[in-house]
């Protein structure tokens, strides 16, 4: 039987991306919100547009587009700032910190490009937060990753698509 050398050499993407979400996923439980940010790259796009539910020929177009009302259109720097603001005890709506569990499973590279790699990911986040409140969140990433010089992985964009058309959370307030 001979071995598909491109066949290993997609495994070990699939296996070093894959490390890389739960690497990911574990800064974000633990608040180590100063390493997740190094996980970003500094032409970061981060998009979380807003759902729709459609019928008929409205159907494919549930989401709404860049440049357009959205939960989050954010860069680098303003990842940057949020993860500052959490920082400083005066982010009211973390204040203390929600716990937060971070579930990604699916991821399937579905472009590959020189050093950027298209990734899909299916993800489910559990977050409580003080005696009485308890969110999940679920649904879809779709991420471009760089590879970094020292050949670790960088998020240049992420658009989050949430299964929800109506958020029922207090707060978005969390790190998808």
């Amino acid at each position: 039987m001979s071995t598909d050398i491109r066949a290993i050499s997609d495994i070990d993407l699939w296996f070093s991306i894959t490390q890389f979400y739960s690497r990911e996923a574990r800064y974000l439980d633990d608040l180590e919100f100063d390493k997740w940010v190094g996980l970003l790259a500094e032409d970061l796009r981060y998009w979380m547009p807003i759902v729709s539910n459609r019928i008929g020929r409205g159907i494919g177009s549930e989401l709404t587009e860049r440049g357009h009302l959205a939960h989050f259109e954010d860069d680098y720097v303003s990842m940057s700032n949020r993860v500052k603001r959490l920082a400083t005890g005066r982010a009211w709506a973390e204040t203390p910190p929600g716990r937060t569990n971070h579930m990604v499973s699916n991821v399937e590279i579905v472009g590959k490009e020189n050093k950027m790699v298209q990734v899909t990911s299916k993800f489910l986040i559990y977050r409580s937060h003080m005696e009485t409140d308890q969110e999940v969140f679920s649904g879809t990433r779709k991420d471009v990753l760089r590879e970094d010089a020292d050949t670790t992985w960088k998020v240049a964009d992420r658009t989050i698509v949430l299964d929800h058309a109506v958020l029922m959370q207090k707060s978005l307030g969390i790190f998808f």
